[in-house]
């Protein structure tokens, strides 16, 4: 199960868990339907058990409609990270990558376009792109000096570059990391590469043991495998 299955996985419960935790705050707000519009019932002083059994399930209501908005908001963290991420794991992530770089090339692109026509004083061209030349001066002038002179400031051609050269070494990354998959599914499951100190690369997740058996053996995960000197090795991590 890849990462993108196991997020799946826990969205799935935390929409049940709301789904659950919802049904039960209805079912406890529910008890009060007969009594509502109840003026005797509702302020007779002194204590009538059946107003107290009242209250109380309108309480553990509360408490279950709060559970249930805290997984919501949980799922809903879920979703937009499944939305917006690419995980090195997904079948389609060097496209997925390749199509994320595009999109930012043709961003950044469009922004220096925008600041070339600016400078120039260029309003044709700048409307052939959807702007308006003094429209942009206008909110220039409003932002005044710690804006800048130009539409788009260097911080976000800068930060567009960094996304473009970040998902190129993604991309890398994940090339080398399927090649390692590869092999570790031709020397049996288990790729043992290095002298003293070594990657271990799994062809498929190993169980929970032997996960926790490399960190006991002061192994951590980074790109794609399990690093850790040699004689640290788990007796139960072998190739073939």
């Amino acid at each position: 199960m890849g990462r993108r299955e196991r997020l799946e996985a826990k969205l799935e419960k935390r929409q049940d868990w709301a789904a659950g935790r919802r049904s039960k705050a209805e079912h406890g707000f529910a008890q009060a339907d007969p009594y509502r519009g109840d003026v005797a019932f509702n302020t007779q002083p002194g204590h009538i058990p059946e107003r107290a059994r009242v209250i109380r399930a309108g309480e553990r209501a509360m408490e279950h409609m709060t559970m249930a908005e805290h997984h919501d908001s949980k799922a809903a963290g879920l979703e937009s990270q499944l939305d917006r991420s690419v995980f090195s794991d997904d079948d389609n992530a060097v496209g997925a990558l390749e199509a994320r770089i595009a999109e930012h090339e043709a961003q950044r692109d469009r922004m220096k376009r925008v600041n070339q026509l600016f400078k120039k004083g260029d309003a044709a061209g700048l409307a052939g792109l959807g702007l308006a030349l003094e429209k942009l001066k206008a909110k220039l002038t409003a932002a005044g000096a710690y804006w800048g002179s130009k539409p788009h400031l260097p911080y976000e051609l800068t930060n567009l570059g960094a996304r473009i050269r970040a998902d190129r070494e993604r991309i890398g990354a994940v090339k080398a990391q399927r090649t390692r998959t590869e092999k570790a599914e031709g020397a049996g499951g288990v790729l043992i590469e290095g002298q003293e100190y070594v990657r271990v690369t799994f062809a498929e997740k190993p169980e929970r043991a032997t996960l926790d058996a490399l960190k006991t053996s002061g192994f951590h995960w980074s790109g794609g495998g399990w690093c850790g000197r040699r004689d640290q090795i788990p007796t139960n991590v072998k190739e073939g």
